[in-house]
């Protein structure tokens, strides 16, 4: 079968780090196998609040890399922060609770002059080489990816300006995302920004998001609305070892966010401490990346669990998954927001194919929950469910220190239809079908 070529317009790329990153990183490696070779347009030197230089060795040999310049205002707001460079906070991290004038006025700034977002500055160089590409290229089609959403903005241009097969990839809500609501967005604002998602929306062959409960957002003002989740990639999963440990260890590894303060979980981490004999010794929290730095401090200083925790700074995604296989009891935590019932992280797929038993605490009600219960996996906890969340630590505790320290996995399970090569299957799919 002769390959049909697709751009993927991707603000992130390596070496930035995380997730989205990840997610068209997999997609290039696995869709060559389903008829598509990808060409990416990305940008040469972005704003990222984390990288990974070692996703390097996860670009396919032979894959054609456009990188452009774009204008990247962050500068000028971290000065206003009293920060330097051009890197950005994870979501509100550290940004929320800070009160001064100067930080409310970079938010205002931040929130009213970059709509959608400030990665908008990128569109004027990346049409500029979506030119070039398209003279050295037989394109068929085009794929957006956002965050940031403004990369939608390129998509709707090209789709205008060439009429090609357009899908727009989407990882998280536009208009919805939790943090606007904490922004001083201005009516004016919220209109335009409302504006820009319903023409992508209208406009886009297809719209792919990686939850249902995102999907069905966007279903009544969308042609095509597809589910694709992110998945894991099974090459980077080491296998899982039943081994004994010293301590036995809770672990959360990615992004700890404000709205992301499981305050059940830290009483109960406390009362554990006071009440059951050998917890203090041989417990370990550990926090593994970026975590915002109000709720470190509360950690140690409103909930007194210094002794227990360890945070140790963001490192590489191959060292991240060795830490899901190594860890006793891995921690996910669904972020409070109005919406979070459609939240679905990337992290949530690894720590699934780790093997690894999950300490979930979330909407039970909510489409992570659904996942959990598909691949046989312990149940979503509500937020305040303080005695359920203490019942399930102490329980593998004990089990853990009476078996021995032997670190306990799961079983095999089938987890092949969240397998990045099976999701690349299915987004090649969709592009075949918006381009018949």
């Amino acid at each position: 079968m002769e390959s049909k070529k697709v751009l993927v317009i991707t603000y992130y790329w390596p070496p930035a780090a995380g997730p989205g990153v990840q997610r068209f990183l997999k997609f290039c490696k696995y869709l060559p196998e389903f008829g598509w070779e990808p060409v990416v347009l990305t940008v040469e030197a972005g704003s990222y609040s984390s990288k990974d230089a070692s996703l390097d060795e996860d670009i396919v040999s032979g894959l054609s890399v456009y990188k452009t310049k774009t204008f990247e205002p962050f500068t000028i707001y971290n000065k206003l922060r009293g920060s330097k460079g051009n890197t950005v906070p994870v979501s509100l991290m550290g940004i929320k609770k800070d009160k001064r004038l100067i930080q409310r006025l970079s938010l205002y700034v931040r929130a009213n002059f970059f709509v959608p977002d400030a990665r908008k500055g990128w569109k004027s160089y990346a049409l500029k080489a979506v030119d070039q590409i398209m003279s050295e290229h037989d394109i068929s089609a085009i794929i957006t990816t956002g965050p940031p959403q403004s990369t939608h903005l390129i998509g709707l241009a090209i789709k205008k300006k060439l009429g090609i097969p357009w899908l727009a990839d989407f990882r998280d809500p536009w208009t919805t995302v939790y943090y606007n609501k904490f922004f001083p967005r201005t009516a004016s604002t919220e209109r335009k920004d409302k504006s820009m998602e319903d023409e992508v929306l209208s406009h886009a062959d297809a719209v792919v998001a990686v939850s249902s409960g995102l999907g069905a957002e966007f279903k009544d003002r969308a042609n095509k609305v597809e589910i694709i989740y992110n998945g894991f990639d099974h090459e980077d999963i080491p296998e899982a070892q039943s081994e004994t440990s010293d301590f036995f260890t809770l672990e959360y590894i990615g992004n700890l966010k404000p709205n992301q303060n499981p305050e059940q979980l830290w009483s109960a981490l406390g009362e554990l401490i006071e009440d059951e004999d050998g917890f203090k010794d041989f417990f370990r929290l550990n926090i593994t990346g970026n975590i915002d730095k109000y709720l470190a401090d509360d950690l140690t200083n409103k909930y007194r669990l210094g002794p227990i925790l360890d945070i140790i700074p963001y490192v590489s995604h191959q060292e991240a998954v060795e830490r899901m296989v190594k860890t006793s009891l891995l921690l996910f935590v669904v972020p409070e927001a109005d919406n979070n019932h459609l939240i679905i992280t990337g992290k949530l797929f690894e720590y699934m194919a780790s093997k690894t038993p999950i300490l979930s605490i979330g909407p039970t009600d909510g489409d992570a929950a659904k996942l959990l219960k598909e691949a046989e996996r312990d149940e979503m906890l509500a937020y305040n469910a303080k005695d359920e969340i203490k019942e399930q630590i102490l329980s593998q505790f004990i089990s853990w220190k009476d078996g021995g320290k032997m670190q306990w996995k799961h079983a095999n399970s089938d987890l092949n239809k969240f397998s990045r090569k099976h999701l690349s299957e299915k987004l090649g799919n969709v592009l075949t079908a918006i381009v018949s």
